[in-house]
């Protein structure tokens, strides 16, 4: 089963990504960057990915932009209404953790640098949004479902997703005979701390709702709307506002801000219910083909 495959070198891959993240870190670090140590695992991971696929491509049979639901007719339109729901979400979302003091506003830098810092979190909502989206709801999601059925492809994507997005590595030795084992083992050591898997907990909502998305409307644009407008408003957002990282309860536990937290879970309810006026309206055509 291809399945099977797929998910073998999907577990490789977040052991060599255990290797090479604190690699790319400190070069990052090197090179005068900064940039948070779960981004940087998160990119290296999905870039190894990407190359793993396309050196695979043929044998898992992965498809291409049609399969994913890339090519659509109106992908515009799919793309705005996507954009339109994540939006409603996530500014309910912002409301609540301001009316809990969990959010304050707070313009960090002066305005040319924030126009900079603007247009950059908007190209980053852009890559991570369509990236991201074909990756995990254009990818793995056919391939999966192909071979476990519509609810058991939901349910492997969704919970890959989560997970994914949690593994860090642990504190473990970078030297010694065996630092690679000890690297790999940490590599799964967040996943024991409660913070950590209420994180896990909202992610996997979140790429429910994006599966949901994908499933019901037959185009990617949808999903990769929705996640661009999450990405884009923290990343655009805290130029002039500042997430506190208490009260852990209503603002999550950690990076992105909001999941695993009420205001998380408010967003994603709110998201949902978007989603479903869209497809009650049938605005976007229905079912993954």
């Amino acid at each position: 089963m291809k399945t099977a495959g797929l998910v073998a070198l999907t577990v490789a891959l977040l052991g060599a990504t255990t290797v090479l993240a604190p690699v790319v870190a400190a070069g990052v670090a090197a090179l005068g960057g900064h940039a948070p140590f779960t981004r940087i695992y998160n990119r290296v991971f999905e870039v190894l990915l990407v190359i793993a696929l396309v050196t695979t491509w043929r044998r898992l049979d992965l498809g291409g932009p049609a399969a994913w639901g890339l090519r659509r007719d109106g992908w515009s339109r799919a793309l705005g209404i996507g954009l339109a729901i994540g939006l409603a979400g996530i500014a309910i979302g912002l409301v609540a953790a301001w009316a809990g003091g969990g959010l304050v506003p707070a313009l960090r830098f002066d305005p040319l640098k924030t126009v900079r810092k603007a247009l950059l979190g908007i190209g980053a909502a852009i890559v991570v949004g369509v990236g991201e989206e074909t990756l995990f709801r254009g990818i793995l999601l056919r391939r999966f479902s192909l071979d476990l059925g519509a609810r058991g492809g939901l349910a492997l994507t969704t919970i890959i997703y989560g997970v994914v997005h949690a593994l860090r590595g642990g504190k473990v030795a970078t030297a010694g005979p065996w630092a690679g084992v000890e690297r790999t083992l940490g590599l799964f050591a967040p996943l024991g701390d409660p913070a950590t898997l209420a994180g896990v907990a909202g992610l996997c909502g979140l790429g429910l709702l994006l599966a949901i998305a994908r499933r019901r409307t037959g185009s990617l644009w949808v999903p990769v709307g929705i996640h661009a407008a999450w990405v884009g408003v923290f990343r655009v957002g805290r130029l002039f506002f500042d997430i506190r990282q208490r009260p852990a309860w209503l603002v999550g536990p950690g990076w992105p801000p909001f999941v695993g937290g009420a205001a998380g879970l408010l967003a994603l309810a709110v998201s949902a219910w978007a989603l479903r006026v869209v497809l009650a309206k049938r605005a976007v055509a229905q079912d993954l083909p």
